[in-house]
């Protein structure tokens, strides 16, 4: 590895690099990108929204990426989370006018190891969406 490619993987936080191997997986399974890192005042985040390969349906989308397979990252995904989403989800959806639409939330985990590719893990409609 370049020395330029150790220097990035030092500097570009690994929840970042994580979300955004999962867009690029995503665009790759004919999603399309509608956001990135929304944010709602006391509520939280979600980290990717999207529209389904099917044109219709809104997926937001929770990223959860470790260095290490030793614990599943979407196990991280505790009953809390997924409330939180769950609302989050709702808010930003009545906000831009998504409510007559089909919504899902989703987790993909991503594992970056030291060396070699990461493995990505797409766990569709993990939460009920509202």
């Amino acid at each position: 590895m370049s020395i330029l490619g150790r220097l990035r993987r030092r500097t570009i936080p690994i929840g970042r690099r994580g979300e955004t191997i999962a867009c690029r997986f995503l665009r790759k399974h004919s999603y399309r990108i509608l956001e990135r890192n929304t944010r709602i005042k006391r509520l939280g985040e979600v980290d990717v929204i999207c529209q389904a390969p099917d044109g219709c349906t809104i997926v937001f989308v929770e990223v959860k990426t470790r260095r290490s397979a030793a614990v599943a990252p979407e196990v991280n995904v505790g009953a809390r989370k997924k409330a939180k989403l769950r609302i989050l989800a709702h808010a930003i959806a009545r906000n831009r006018g998504w409510l007559d639409r089909p919504l899902r939330i989703d987790v993909i985990a991503v594992i970056l190891p030291d060396t070699g590719r990461p493995t990505i893990r797409h766990h569709e409609n993990t939460v009920t969406a509202c």
